[in-house]
């Protein structure tokens, strides 16, 4: 990267330096002690010695770096990556307060270990101010473990008074392990009449969160990601497992989720074997109290304690609403509470708002699970306003004997909408429970006229979808890309190919245009009923990997972005500019041979985007490309 400073000065930090300007390493300093007790410029770079553990801590604050534009680094040299080794409790391994435009990287910090209990967080990012972003903040390749508090964590002083917080954060490629409290974490003041966020722009991906233990108190603990207080965030490429093995409390914990947030994507993750602990919950993804306009895609949920996916608000949050999970895969979950699919809302809250489409839930009893609503999808009445489910062209395949939905009649006068979803006992009576019990697909259609009828006409099916290696227990696959998985797959012949519907003119927004797997839709013109849109075997051509990324630079940008081409020998090309509610914003045709497309952002509104192109014989889509005016 290229620091566009004309004072940026490489300082180093190594074992056999001479304690003196530090400018390089013969020169450089051996203790963090003398780091701390110096100013930092826009631009600087402090090397660490690589392979070399550094006792102590790191601290920064406003008068260090300060400049988004011109980033200060802190990085290694040499061979592998330095540690930073902070035995107190009491300090963190790195904190910057009101401060910003500070990047990390190739860097592990390691606590005294997650069973000293402490408030201090491995990397903290702190703000007590009144207002305003501190923006640009980048960690890549860290690893971050055995602290007694959060391992990363951006936080806003909880008082009313401070609405600062943290804007343009990208966490990459790091691994956070072995802490007590929570894994990623942003945080700042929130109440049920707050209408602003504080952070703005997180994107993680490619992180592994594992064994945050949690321990006993009166609110729940140890979870792996939980983002808060914050508008417009992708988690993206993640897993989460093992966490809040200590938990005690309700409410949480989990693998991957967000509250009081708005405009967040979570997609391509995989959460497993997180915990309830002896308390409850022990999620894999999650959209929480107050959370609205956001999306769970492509995501894979297996052998959790608590709900594959939980969707709900909490007593006293912000409105919740207008969220979409769509080609999802759930196996496996709700080991001892809940059900794999769980709705809730409360008192004093607002819920409306869910399209709940082409996922494909698989779930088998537990002995520890006794809810007497545990079924595939379950809605929870702690409160009585729950408005606008939609849930459509799912695969409920339940084992044991478990209902496929469970309705309590708090909300069958609101008329939860179910639709060409395929549903299926493994062998055994299916039941229905949406007001009472009724057993069979007929006899639920006789509850309402939103009981599997699609424009007036009966729909879904009860019927064996025949996914491939069903009865298996589920694979972890990460960090392999999810459309390598082999399992749950439609063979040819299955009942649920071809058996869905066009959701897209209902809802009227996109389905995103793609499958769990990658698979373009729909193939053959017709929609099929699941997770998976079943192709011709050689013809799934769209496949998650370094090749099928299209290329696009700058990112993030400002009027324009351009896309390599070089390797696009036909045309025309599509080209779709997809906003993160899946909606198309532009959709126009590349006829010129050259090597380079501009992309010219007039017109469109600053946020986050994703951009497909299509040709006859391939498509690829880039990552996510922040437009920031």
């Amino acid at each position: 990267m290229l620091l566009n400073s004309v004072r940026a000065t490489r300082y180093y930090i190594c074992s056999f330096g001479n304690n003196t300007t530090g400018l390089s390493p013969s020169d450089g300093w051996t203790q963090l002690s003398q780091v701390n007790s110096r100013t930092f410029l826009p631009g600087d770079t402090l090397f660490f010695e690589g392979g070399h553990t550094f006792q102590g801590n790191l601290e920064f604050d406003a008068a260090d770096a300060n400049n988004p534009g011109i980033p200060m680094v802190l990085t290694s040299f040499g061979s592998g990556r330095a540690t930073i080794n902070t035995t107190l409790t009491s300090t963190c391994g790195f904190k910057a307060t009101n401060t910003a435009g500070i990047y990390l990287e190739n860097l592990n910090f390691t606590g005294p270990g997650n069973g000293n209990a402490s408030p201090s967080d491995g990397i903290l990012f702190y703000t007590n101010l009144p207002s305003g972003y501190h923006e640009n903040v980048r960690l890549r390749n860290l690893t971050v473990s055995g602290f007694g508090f959060c391992g990363i964590r951006f936080y806003s002083n909880y008082v009313q008074g401070v609405q600062a917080g943290f804007k343009d954060v990208w966490i990459d490629s790091c691994e956070v392990k072995n802490c007590r409290e929570n894994g990623i974490v942003s945080l700042a003041y929130d109440e049920q009449q707050t209408t602003t966020y504080p952070h703005f722009n997180f994107k993680i991906t490619n992180t592994i969160v594992h064994h945050i233990t949690g321990y006993p108190a009166n609110n729940h603990k140890g979870s792996g990601i939980v983002l808060s207080q914050i508008d417009s965030a992708l988690i993206e490429r993640c897993e989460a497992y093992e966490t809040g093995s200590l938990n005690t409390a309700c409410g949480g914990p989990g693998g991957i989720w967000v509250f009081s947030a708005n405009r967040v994507t979570i997609q391509y993750c995989e959460s497993h074997h997180n915990s309830a602990g002896s308390g409850c919950d022990g999620l894999g993804f999650d959209l929480d109290g107050g959370v609205t306009n956001s999306t769970i895609q492509y995501c894979y949920s297996h052998d959790n304690d608590g709900a594959g996916i939980l969707l709900g608000n909490y007593w006293g949050a912000r409105p919740w609403g207008n969220n979409v999970v769509r080609y999802n895969l759930s196996v496996g979950d709700a080991k001892t509470n809940n059900s794999p699919v769980t709705l809730f809302t409360a008192p004093n809250t607002q819920w409306n708002g869910l399209d709940f489409y082409n996922n494909t839930v698989v779930v088998s009893p537990s002995p520890a699970n006794t809810y007497p609503s545990f079924s595939a999808f379950q809605m929870t009445d702690y409160g009585n306003q729950m408005n606008g489910v939609n849930c459509f062209n799912n695969i409920f395949q339940t084992f044991g004997g478990l209902p496929f939905i469970h309705v309590p009649a708090t909300f069958t006068s609101s008329q939860p909408y179910f639709a060409n979803n395929l549903y299926w006992a493994s062998g055994n009576t299916g039941s229905f429970f949406y007001g009472s019990s009724v057993s069979g697909l007929a006899s639920f259609r006789s509850l309402g006229s939103n009981c599997e009828y699609w424009n007036g006409t009966p729909s879904g099916l009860e019927a064996d979808p025949q996914l491939t290696q069903v009865s298996s227990p589920a694979p972890t696959i990460y960090p392999a890309p999810l459309n390598s998985l082999t399992a749950y797959k439609l063979p040819a012949g299955s009942a649920a190919i071809d058996a869905g519907a066009d959701v897209q003119p209902f809802l009227g927004a996109s389905n995103g245009g793609f499958d769990f797997f990658g698979n373009t839709l729909p193939f053959g013109g017709l929609y099929d009923i699941g997770a998976h849109e079943y192709s011709i075997p050689g013809n799934d051509l769209f496949k998650f990997n370094a090749k099928s990324i299209l290329k696009v630079s700058p990112n993030p940008c400002t009027d324009f972005s351009r896309i390599d081409l070089g390797d696009w020998t036909e045309r025309p090309l599509r080209f779709r500019i997809i906003d993160l509610q899946g909606r198309v914003i532009a959709d126009e045709w590349i006829l010129n041979p050259n090597a380079e497309y501009s992309i010219p952002f007039l017109g469109i509104k600053p946020g986050t985007y994703l951009l497909v192109l299509t040709g006859n014989l391939q498509q690829r889509q880039s990552t996510w490309v922040v437009l920031d005016k």
